[in-house]
């Protein structure tokens, strides 16, 4: 359970958690958004939000941690447990960025041919781009 000064982050994915960020004691963390960036301190009000693409961000202890997700959705609990559950996530040891540039760089050409295409189509390159992109900035590039 978490103290009044911390949280605790639950990562999990469809193949299961995600290593080092699982029943990690933290101080606040930053979440990706339909909005924007979600800041979650201890003692938040409890509540359910979508998740997009993006980087979630941590401190533990003197670790900064930045772990790209996919689509998915935050629960605060109101015992200070925050549980990001996304359909991917990578850890930066597990990214090759020279391989996330071709693949995002073969996604932009792809969706710069699919103007006319279904808007179902578009918004699952939009969706992918977003991943490429998320995966990159955990990275650091």
């Amino acid at each position: 359970m978490a103290d009044n000064a911390n949280l605790i982050l639950d990562i999990v994915t469809p193949v299961g958690p995600v290593k080092g960020a699982t029943g990690v004691a933290i101080p606040g963390v930053e979440v990706p958004g339909v909005l924007g960036e979600l800041g979650v301190l201890p003692q938040h009000v409890p509540f359910v939000s979508p998740v997009v693409p993006g980087v979630v961000r941590f401190r533990e202890g003197d670790r900064s941690a930045r772990i790209a997700v996919g689509r998915g959705f935050l629960e605060v609990s109101e015992g200070g447990r925050v549980t990001v559950l996304a359909d991917r996530a990578s850890t930066p040891e597990q990214i090759d960025p020279a391989a996330v540039k071709i693949a995002l760089d073969e996604v932009v050409k792809r969706l710069a041919d699919a103007k006319d295409r279904e808007p179902a189509e578009r918004e699952t390159l939009m969706d992918e781009q977003a991943w490429l992109e998320a995966q990159l900035r955990a990275a650091g590039n």
